[in-house]
């Protein structure tokens, strides 16, 4: 057994002032790209892939950022919050420095996120917190959603009917861009009560705009002059005005707002708080970057006949296993619109590594010390060759199995699992039988590189593909529009 060392940077790169702020600007253009492994000289990291632990100084904070799926999933379900009849098998690839079990506060969310998030979205919020706070507060909150499901599936339909039947024969769209506008408006109705006409409407989306370019601003400080503001201060105005805004939607709800509904375990102040990320923009861009790859599977995925085709042929009694979730599952796992997770290291870990394949009969391990951050890159974690047969290939069927293959990372895993994963699949599943159900198809031609990649449809994708053709932050999404053409196929 090796004795243990920290991940290693890749070459060029180093703990200095300027190259930290190179691989700041780097991992920004393109994370993809930023983790490719260009060196020759480790035969388990040939070139052209992605090394399972890279090491990197990213806004002068070191970041072991991890690739692989079971390392990424023990993590993901190392907060002790998870039944376990729900957890999934262990290979103890995690553990504390002598090879033990690690705590449950080992990997925490607050610190993580201190600097990216917490000034935009400021407590009480469920996302920020750690056990043992978490636990009883997510509980509260699952029941209040559970509550809030019984009244959208009508509210989102009626948004979905609502703009798809406004695309008229013949006519060209840009498919990301009609899904944000949807994505909004199913938020905005769901958890505040507004419509597109309603001025309110219209101020949040403005304010929202203005919290996003802050929060991702690359210069993260807070200045005002009486001739200049930088971004990050106009983003934390932006977080107070909406914060008065969202108060006083939630003292007084609109009729038919699901989301505030009375509930004697949350009061007006927390929903406010989470109503905040809820219908923030970032929330909005990762929906529409679901949908706008969930239809360009469901309509143009190359294959005869379309899926969309075979999908129309189907009962909708086969539900759950049919192949529009099959479609949705697998687009999820190779195309998250998120590209992955941080959490703070509270002590040093261990993460195991299994080198049998490039040197028989050795294995490794790489230590990440106290205070290092460590990223879990889901967009390569569920392309990993160990666990999935053709990884990066897009296979219809694949979760249609009964081998129940592993799920992807697209709304995280164990106790911080996304609040709103099933409102996004049942967005999702609505507009695909809402499109079908109208008689609509769409088609178009997706020749990008980096987009056929990032949807699955060709293998072996260039990183420097990746990066020419698709934006990885703060969602995935193609660079360029994609114009998709509007076919009735009766009325």
């Amino acid at each position: 057994m090796e004795e243990a060392h920290v991940p290693q940077f890749c070459p060029g790169r180093g703990p200095t002032l300027l190259s930290t702020f190179s691989q700041s600007l780097s991992f920004h253009a393109s994370p993809q790209s930023f983790l490719l492994a260009p060196d020759l000289t480790d035969p388990t990291h040939p070139r052209g892939t992605t090394p399972n632990f890279v090491r990197a100084k990213i806004l002068n904070r070191d970041v072991a950022v991890i690739s692989s799926y079971r390392h990424c999933q023990e993590i993901l379900y190392a907060t002790g919050e998870e039944e376990s009849s729900s957890q999934p098998h262990r290979d103890n690839l995690v553990s504390d420095r002598i090879g033990g079990k690690i705590n449950p506060g080992v990997f925490t969310v607050g610190p993580a996120y201190r600097e990216l998030m917490v000034d935009f979205f400021p407590a009480p919020n469920l996302l920020l917190l750690d056990s043992p706070r978490h636990q009883p507060t997510r509980q509260r909150w699952d029941k209040h959603m559970a509550l809030m499901a019984a009244h959208t599936p009508e509210l989102i339909r009626d948004c979905v009917i609502s703009r798809v039947t406004a695309w008229t024969d013949g006519s060209a769209i840009d498919l990301y861009e009609e899904m944000k506008d949807l994505s909004r408006n199913v938020l905005c109705s769901i958890f505040l009560g507004l419509r597109p006409s309603d001025k309110t409407y219209k101020d949040i989306v403005f304010q929202q705009e203005n919290l996003l370019r802050g929060q991702f601003s690359l210069f993260p400080v807070s200045i005002r002059t009486p001739f200049w503001c930088s971004s990050r201060s106009k983003g934390i105005d932006a977080r107070n005005k909406l914060q008065a805004m969202l108060k006083e939607e939630m003292a007084s709800p609109r009729p038919g707002c699901p989301f505030a509904h009375r509930s004697s375990d949350i009061n007006n102040e927390e929903l406010a708080a989470n109503a905040l990320l809820f219908t923030s923009s970032i929330a909005v861009k990762a929906l529409a970057s679901l949908l706008t790859a969930f239809l360009l599977n469901l309509f143009l995925f190359p294959c005869q006949p379309s899926l969309a085709a075979q999908v129309r042929k189907q009962s909708p009694g086969q539900f759950p296993r049919t192949l529009l979730r099959s479609i949705l599952l697998e687009t999820e796992r190779l195309s998250p619109p998120v590209i992955g997770v941080m959490r703070r290291v509270e002590q040093d870990i261990i993460l195991k590594i299994d080198t049998s394949a490039a040197r028989p009969q050795h294995q490794s391990q790489v230590i990440v010390p106290a205070g290092w951050d460590v990223w879990l890159y889901f967009v390569n974690a569920c392309r990993d060759s160990s666990v999935y047969d053709q990884p990066c290939k897009f296979v219809p069927e694949r979760f249609m199995s009964s081998l129940d293959p592993d799920p992807g990372f697209a709304f995280g895993a164990g106790g911080k699992e996304c609040l709103g994963k099933d409102l996004a699949r049942e967005l999702a599943e609505t507009v695909a039988l809402v499109t079908l159900e109208k008689g609509l198809d769409l088609s178009g031609s997706i020749e990008a590189e980096g987009v056929r990649g990032w949807l699955g449809w060709d293998e072996d994708v260039s990183a420097d593909m990746i990066a020419r053709d698709l934006k990885q932050l703060p969602t995935q999404r193609p660079r360029q529009p994609i114009k998709i053409r509007i076919r009735r196929l009766w009325n």
